[in-house]
């Protein structure tokens, strides 16, 4: 039942249109309130995570729960693969105009982490990995392209400056 309700969305998915900017009127309004994250994308304050990353094969054993940006950014550099998209990467999803970013933020289940459970992670890899997250090439999720705590004061200083 539920495969056939998924392959329902996906052909329901696959017969709309493509939107352009010129197809919906918001979009350049919104477009314009991008600048101030813009900002902080160029300076590294925020980080988005690879959509890629996330919706690859095997990405469950390479990422199996969620990590704080620190630890993703260690894994980055121990194992010299692509967590994030580099600042210019990122300013040219958001400036496309396709809104191939997406955002996730909510109520975390415990003060600690966001997911004690591993449900977000895997409900964002499927929602990437559906044709209808097909188009997303890069996601904002607070507790991985914010610094945490505990923090440096180099890391303090990119907080305080994505939260502007």
């Amino acid at each position: 039942m539920l495969e056939e309700a998924t392959r329902a969305s996906a052909t329901a998915a696959a017969s709309l249109p493509k939107l352009t900017a010129a197809d919906h009127k918001g979009i350049p309004l919104l477009a314009a309130l991008d600048e101030a994250l813009v900002a902080a994308l160029r300076s590294g304050a925020i980080k988005l995570l690879r959509a890629e990353f996330l919706r690859a094969d095997g990405s469950e054993a390479m990422l199996p729960e969620l990590l704080r940006r620190q630890g993703l950014e260690q894994m980055e550099a121990e194992r010299g693969i692509q967590v994030f998209l580099t600042p210019e990467e990122a300013v040219a999803a958001l400036r496309s105009l396709s809104r191939e970013v997406a955002g996730l933020t909510y109520g975390w289940a415990s003060p600690d982490h966001p997911d004690v459970t591993g449900e977000y992670l895997a409900n964002v890899r499927r929602f990437l990995r559906h044709p209808l997250g097909e188009h997303v090439t890069a996601l904002f999720w607070d507790f991985s392209s914010l610094p945490q705590k505990p923090r440096t004061a180099a890391e303090d200083e990119f907080f305080y400056q994505a939260l502007k």
